[in-house]
């Protein structure tokens, strides 16, 4: 009785059963190749395509400096996509949200690499397209490779009131390294360049009677960073532990809610907050910033202050310490911050309950797209490791020099 039973609802059910269970193996179970291509399923008796395309670079394509990885999305509901992922390497680099879906990236050096995108639409389906870059040798590559790295490039903010021209000569900069003066090859202005931003907040137990005021400033920030369509912005907490809540995306409200998740901790892993974001620009072309809400004191890190300051200075990330209601009486607190900020070519600030964010992030917002990007070849190319300072001079119409904010120097490989 009962067996017939079962098989009277089988027979009877049969058709429900299968819509139910089609979007679950395809949402959990991992598909071949030729269905992460397209993947079709029923909808409302309706038959609906979901389909994602890498469309730039191209399988022949040669992989040379900065490039944009560009994807297509082909379905019928173009607003039931909520988010294109860009991976290299299997590492998670960008999630972008409207389209056109395109990531800036910076290869670095010749290598293979595998490129994927994962496209989350209809449905809760995620399709996928990837790319496996080649890597040759052949003696001109070497000679290009060995150009393209012998190359050292620095951001440089002029200050004072006299502004240069929109693109200033080469021969306006005179650069030094170790004193020794060197060649410019090329000066561009960073206005138009995306920005690539960290946002750190301290949620730490010391933070706690601040903490409700640096997160409604961190919602500020996100609101207002976000001008070109390429700027992308991810948010790491750090307590105990650095622990990202956002990876890099363009989407302010998923920033916005990845803020809302972060409640109270009670060590504060600032030097392992900032050495955690260094490590995530790697490949992320642009002007690198880290934004860093806390109250500057730091327990329970594995990491150093100077290991941290070395981290942002070899990833090119220039950190701007927010100290949160900071009182003129934290001396050490105030050191470290501005200590960072100086070492890394950033700015320091101060945010208080009478502080509108809005100030603060215009300010940062001015400081970054204000700079130049200057590139110059060493005279003595190479190097073991060794630190080399930098040294920027510019002259005035009046023919007094500039004040200049760069980082200091770099570490030679």
């Amino acid at each position: 009785m009962t067996s017939w039973f079962i098989a009277f609802l089988l027979w009877c059910g049969g058709s429900a059963l299968s819509a139910e269970i089609v979007p679950l193996i395809s949402e959990h179970q991992q598909p071949d190749r030729k269905s992460q291509q397209k993947l079709i399923f029923e909808s409302a008796g309706e038959l609906e395509r979901f389909q994602v395309k890498i469309v730039s670079p191209r399988r022949i394509d040669e992989i040379v400096g900065r490039l944009t990885v560009r994807a297509e999305v082909s379905t019928e509901r173009p607003s039931g996509v909520s988010a294109v992922d860009f991976l290299i390497d299997g590492r998670l680099l960008f999630s972008d949200v409207e389209a056109p879906y395109e990531f800036l990236w910076n290869p670095g050096s010749f290598a293979e690499h595998l490129i994927e995108v994962r496209a989350y639409g209809p449905g809760r389906q995620m399709v996928s397209d990837s790319l496996q870059t080649s890597f040759e040798t052949p003696a001109s590559s070497l000679r290009g490779y060995s150009a393209r790295v012998e190359r050292v490039e620095m951001h440089v903010l002029i200050e004072g009131d006299e502004k240069l021209p929109a693109s200033p000569s080469k021969s306006t900069f005179n650069v030094y390294e170790n004193g020794v003066k060197q060649p410019v090859i090329s000066v561009e202005p960073v206005a138009d360049l995306p920005l690539a931003i960290g946002l750190l907040i301290d949620h730490s137990e010391s933070m706690l009677a601040r903490l409700e005021t640096a997160l409604d400033a961190a919602v500020a920030f996100v609101d207002g960073l976000l001008r070109h369509p390429n700027d992308k912005v991810f948010v790491l907490g750090f307590a105990d532990a650095p622990i990202v809540f956002q990876e890099f995306t363009n989407d302010s409200e998923r920033l916005a809610d990845s803020i809302k998740l972060i409640d109270a901790g009670d060590y504060t892993a600032l030097y392992d907050s900032i050495v955690a974001a260094s490590r995530k620009f790697d490949g992320i072309d642009g002007r690198h910033a880290v934004i860093l809400l806390t109250d500057g004191a730091d327990s329970g890190s594995d990491h150093t202050f100077r290991e941290a300051v070395v981290a942002a200075q070899r990833a090119d990330v220039a950190l701007y310490p927010v100290g949160v209601e900071l009182s003129p009486r934290f001396v050490r607190e105030r050191w470290i911050l501005r200590e960072l900020a100086e070492q890394t070519g950033g700015r320091i600030f101060s945010f208080g309950q009478r502080t509108d964010p809005k100030e603060i992030y215009e300010a940062i917002e001015e400081d970054l797209r204000s700079q130049f990007r200057i590139s110059y070849a060493p005279t003595i190319p190479g190097g073991d490791g060794e630190w080399r300072e930098l040294e920027i001079r510019i002259q005035g119409s009046d023919g007094q020099e500039r004040r200049v904010r760069t980082r200091p120097g770099y570490f030679a490989q």
